[in-house]
């Protein structure tokens, strides 16, 4: 009797385990589509995280074993278009949807939209209010922490300070006159990368006088221009730069090549594009603070696929708050730029 009774609970163990097993296969979709809306196609940065995005997609079809469509659209800076955007996703059947926001302050039509149709959405990039990612259970975001790119911002002008205070000070006044140059309006992370950037180099003792903070909207002509406008009246007092992206940093280097200065002043960028990288390895930039379009990449396609396949984010994933997943900054500066995969001019 005792023989018999064990060989009924494991049947019924076992029984048990293959309902939970089919249960779990029965969950899991053969095929999903994930909808990717960018606030613009002519930021380098954000079209690197979305080729990123697009290629872990497509390797993640063969390790998840199911079938990824993917679909990219361009708000052109336009909000209204991109709410329609993403109600368009939705209307389609889309299973996930990525947002790179036009606007971070005004996301509430999207959120709602999603939360009718319960639907999740990646956010990335272009940080929303606290308050309004907490609407929806389904709703994440994948960035960086802007406080610590303008605190590398600030210890590389600290560090080049220390090493080269003559060749900095051009005037040799004691005193660093700089530029700054603003992403955008509004933007977290150009507010707050411009604040802490100066804090910290002030907070190191070093005196700052500045000549001009100007907004470039993380576009390279527009930085060019504005640049070019300080040059006209600072033609040789300029001897620092601090761009919130790589992209201005590159449009202010256009400007004093075009303007004819024989010393530039010192410049630091932030996102490590590949351009800039070349002109720190040329002595033209001082450095950048790398925001790592890849690793973004890689995340917000594996929690897409994680929720579209499964409706959850991977366990190995660890969110902050259960809504954030925060990449880490690097400071990259001739002292480490061979060993981030430099691969020469």
């Amino acid at each position: 009797m005792k023989r018999i009774l064990i060989v009924l609970i494991s049947a019924l163990m076992l029984t048990s385990f293959v309902g939970c097993t089919n249960s779990d296969e029965n969950e899991k979709k053969d095929s999903i589509k994930v909808g990717i809306t960018m606030y613009n196609e002519f930021d380098p940065f954000t079209e690197d995280i979305r080729h990123n995005i697009e290629d872990n997609l497509i390797k993640y079809q063969e390790e998840y074993g199911v079938e990824i469509t993917s679909t990219v659209s361009y708000a052109g800076k336009n909000q209204l278009l991109q709410n329609d955007q993403v109600q368009d996703f939705i209307d389609k059947g889309y299973d996930v949807v990525c947002v790179n926001l036009v606007d971070r302050t005004d996301p509430s039509v999207i959120i709602e939209a999603a939360k009718a149709a319960d639907i999740p959405i990646i956010f990335f990039n272009r940080e929303l209010v606290e308050d309004d990612l907490k609407r929806f259970n389904k709703l994440y975001y994948v960035g960086a922490h802007p406080e610590e790119s303008g605190k590398i911002q600030g210890q590389i002008v600290i560090d080049a300070v220390n090493e080269k205070m003559d060749e900095v000070d051009l005037n040799h006044d004691g005193v660093i006159q700089y530029v700054m140059l603003e992403g955008e309006p509004g933007h977290q992370d150009a507010i707050v990368r411009s604040r802490v950037s100066v804090d910290t180099i002030t907070g190191a003792g070093i005196q700052l006088e500045r000549l001009g903070d100007e907004i470039a909207n993380w576009d390279r002509q527009q930085a060019q221009t504005k640049v070019t406008s300080l040059l006209a009246g600072y033609p040789r007092h300029i001897e620092l730069i601090l761009a919130n992206d790589d992209n201005m940093a590159l449009g202010a280097l256009d400007a004093l090549k075009n303007y004819g200065v024989q010393t530039f002043p010192m410049i630091v960028g932030v996102n490590g594009q590949e351009e800039a990288l070349d002109m720190i390895q040329e002595g033209l930039m001082e450095g950048t603070v790398l925001n790592d379009s890849a690793e973004k990449g890689h995340i917000i396609a594996k929690m897409a696929v994680g929720l579209g396949v499964y409706g959850k984010v991977p366990a190995d994933i660890s969110l902050f708050n259960n809504k954030y997943y925060y990449v880490p900054y690097q400071k990259i500066d001739k002292n480490n730029i061979a060993n981030i995969g430099f691969k020469g001019l």
